[in-house]
């Protein structure tokens, strides 16, 4: 059993179920967390949690008090601002770092402001043990920062799934639905393009985006027509998901997001925004509005696509398996754990020979 320190600020939405299903799945092990921006933890396999509170000082004193309380094998970094908080100065524990989605990739961004964000990446990587990446764009951008960092690929799995209580349906009227942060990165405002570029084709075409977030877009997409539901709890969050529809991500830039595996998992057809996250996954994707708007109508309307929206969709549910996480979680948590215990033996075999000697008596 390893003892493993979860850190993150954003323990809401995309990341915080990532976090909660890791710690789930890999349950063989000892779980605290480090956490703020969400609410408050309520899983059963946090052996602790604490949450940290406001500024950037008492956040990295919070992370060190941490470490000194718990004791941790290891410390599980979860996005950029928790990478610097556990990396901006050393600790005597080794740092598994898990970006969710390079903040240096987003074109939205100032270049000065991306060559910023690059460069606090690579300083910051010569204080990472392990960097765990969730596709193949991610792992060669760990190694274009740091060719010497361990790189391990842990799948992304479904946050929710459905159950007896809850059934998914692929008949009846379906809508487009996108699950998100409404922020730059999901891109609402590409979103809302989209819709009405399907509305020209498609006429009384719903769309929905299930989230919240900032005032300002959150207001454009509703004046557009677009339903937001804001949070949802975990049961209502499944009832939407067993509804029929076509689930349409629009993010600019991605690590691998939970909400398009969730839609997956439900078992709906899903067309991506082209992006590097998304190479080499089968997925129907496009790259402009209106291809997307053409690709979205063609699956709406049971086009030749459609069959393959729906044969990617099963395929990317057997690639991103809780099977698969649970190994590959298993064998990097247990390669710190095995590091302590190699580490303790070999001090108690030191003791003793000290004692066995002149010197130790």
């Amino acid at each position: 059993m390893t003892r493993v320190l979860h850190v993150t600020e954003c323990y809401s939405a995309g990341v915080g179920h990532a976090i909660d299903s890791a710690v789930r799945i890999a349950s063989g092990h000892e779980h605290h967390l480090l956490w703020a921006g969400g609410p408050v933890p309520n899983h059963p396999h946090f052996r602790s949690a604490e949450e940290m509170p406001d500024g950037l000082r008492n956040r990295i004193r919070s992370f060190r008090a941490a470490v000194a309380r718990v004791k941790p094998d290891v410390v599980h970094a979860h996005s950029s601002w928790a990478g610097v908080y556990t990396r901006l100065f050393r600790t005597e524990v080794p740092i598994i770092y898990q970006p969710h989605a390079y903040k240096f990739v987003d074109l939205s961004a100032m270049p000065p402001l991306r060559v910023a964000y690059y460069l606090g990446e690579a300083v910051m990587s010569r204080r990472t043990d392990a960097v765990v990446v969730l596709t193949p764009d991610e792992d060669r951008l760990a190694r274009r920062l740091n060719p010497r960092v361990t790189r391990h690929r842990v799948p992304n799995v479904a946050a929710i799934r459905p159950s007896d209580d809850v059934v998914p349906s692929r008949t009846g009227v379906e809508h487009v639905v996108m699950t998100g942060r409404i922020s730059s990165q999901k891109d609402p405002d590409f979103f809302i393009e989209v819709a009405g570029r399907v509305r020209e084709l498609r006429s009384g075409t719903r769309f929905t985006w299930i989230g919240d977030g900032l005032a300002a877009p959150r207001e454009r997409l509703e004046a557009a027509g677009v339903r937001v539901t804001g949070w949802l709890s975990a049961s209502e969050l499944a009832a939407e998901l067993a509804s029929p529809m076509v689930y349409f991500h629009s993010a600019r830039y991605e690590g691998f997001p939970l909400s398009v595996l969730d839609a997956a998992a439900f078992g709906h057809p899903v067309v991506v925004r082209t992006i590097a996250a998304f190479v080499d996954t089968g997925l129907l994707g496009a790259s402009g509005a209106g291809e997307v708007a053409r690709l979205l109508v063609d699956v709406l309307d049971d086009g030749a696509r459609r069959t393959a929206a729906f044969a990617a969709t099963d395929a990317l549910n057997e690639i991103m398996s809780e099977e698969r996480q649970r190994d590959a979680l298993d064998r990097l948590y247990d390669h710190y754990g095995e590091r302590e215990r190699v580490q303790n033996r070999n001090e108690n075999l030191h003791a003793g020979a000290n004692r066995g000697s002149p010197g130790g008596r």
